[in-house]
């Protein structure tokens, strides 16, 4: 049986903890698989999990050139080569490599300052390890540095609405989700202390807030704080982060111009939007991009949970056949989610390109213009 748990249970996990939210009595197995990974990890293996925080920056780098360095390799080396290691023991490191995991992400936006700043914005690091489902090779108009992706699309928006926002020096920063849905707890408790630190700092003591263009990560940005001694909490309590979507339908829609809507958007909320409690702010923007907008009846999970479905593809395969089937019963003419490793699993499932919602916003608009033009 202790066999068989490791990856009935510990292993295949998602750990997003949805499901407390629908547990009558509130019981998080997420949080409980997270503590069991954590207790396999032996003294070397945090000690390698807190280096990988100190590094962060250097690693991102390093995956980035590797997924280029895959695709220019034909598929079948790729995936042999990646099979043998698998079967050599690391499952829970090597990737089962497919062609649809996307090439390498651009370069996270680059930092600035303004005196009129309305908010702080840390893109999150998973847009620079992947790219986005449209290539992430085109160009949004954005002072300062070049991005592309849902941080090129909200830098976008913000330029659009005349809204002006910070952008911290981030390399080597994380949400820390990595580390904590791993169990790397030093890590974890490493990369909670930088980031906070530089993000109290950004966000002026606390006087803006932060925002961030992945769910999942505004998520782990929340709880990076429970990583650190209690003593040293009480210094970030002041701290708000919100996500980019929330952020979009508060402050940035009021201020756009009506964009030419799509007829009809397939929507995936995420685990962190539940938790987050913006799932209703993700359909007010998705309501923007399309006149009709569907959220498949058999919605859940798709268990891609950061790299679990690409380490155990098997299991987002079995948490989205339901809703992939529902999806996938009539077309559509927009795809979305508010996760880059959602919305990639999203795809992998339906064999339909979902992309971040604010990419589309954010398409519309530049359409508008070019058809005013």
């Amino acid at each position: 049986l202790e066999d068989d748990y490791a990856y009935a249970a510990v292993d295949s996990c998602a750990a997003d903890s949805l499901c407390v939210t629908a547990c009558p009595v509130t019981i998080d197995t997420g949080a409980v698989m997270k503590r069991l990974r954590g207790e396999r990890h032996g003294p070397l293996a945090q000690h390698a999990g807190r280096v990988a925080a100190r590094h962060w920056g250097t690693a991102v780098k390093g995956v980035r050139i590797g997924l280029d360095a895959a695709h220019a390799v034909p598929a079948p080396l790729t995936g042999a080569a990646t099979k043998v290691m698998r079967r050599l023991g690391a499952t829970d490191l090597v990737p089962a490599w497919s062609p649809d995991i996307p090439r390498g992400g651009g370069p996270r936006p680059a930092a600035r300052r303004t005196p009129t700043a309305r908010a702080v914005f840390f893109a999150a690091c998973i847009g620079s390890v992947f790219a986005s489902e449209d290539g992430g090779d085109s160009e949004r108009g954005v002072s300062g540095g070049r991005a592309s992706g849902s941080a090129g699309a909200f830098l976008s928006l913000c330029e659009r609405a005349g809204v002006d926002v910070d952008v911290p020096e981030t390399a080597g920063l994380c949400c820390g989700t990595p580390w904590q849905s791993k169990g790397y707890t030093q890590g974890h408790r490493a990369m909670a202390a930088r980031t906070l630190d530089a993000l109290w700092t950004a966000s002026d003591n606390g006087r803006l807030p932060v925002v961030c263009d992945a769910s999942s990560c505004t998520h782990g940005l929340g709880e990076l704080a429970a990583a650190l001694p209690e003593a040293e909490r009480e210094r970030y309590a002041g701290l708000r982060f919100v996500d980019s979507v929330s952020f979009t339908a508060e402050t940035l829609l009021p201020l756009l111009p009506r964009a030419p809507r799509l007829d009809s958007l397939a929507l995936h909320p995420t685990c962190s939007t539940v938790h987050l409690g913006i799932t209703g702010d993700l359909r007010t923007v998705a309501e923007a991009v399309a006149g009709a907008v569907t959220v498949p009846d058999s919605w859940g999970c798709c268990a891609f949970a950061g790299d679990r479905g690409l380490l155990h593809p098997e299991v987002t395969a079995g948490a989205t056949a339901a809703q992939a089937a529902e999806v996938n019963e009539r077309e559509h003419d927009g795809y979305a989610s508010c996760n880059r490793t959602c919305e990639m699993g999203m795809t992998r499932a339906t064999g339909r390109p979902y992309r971040h919602i604010l990419e589309l916003l954010a398409d519309a608009l530049d359409r508008s213009e070019a058809t005013a033009g």
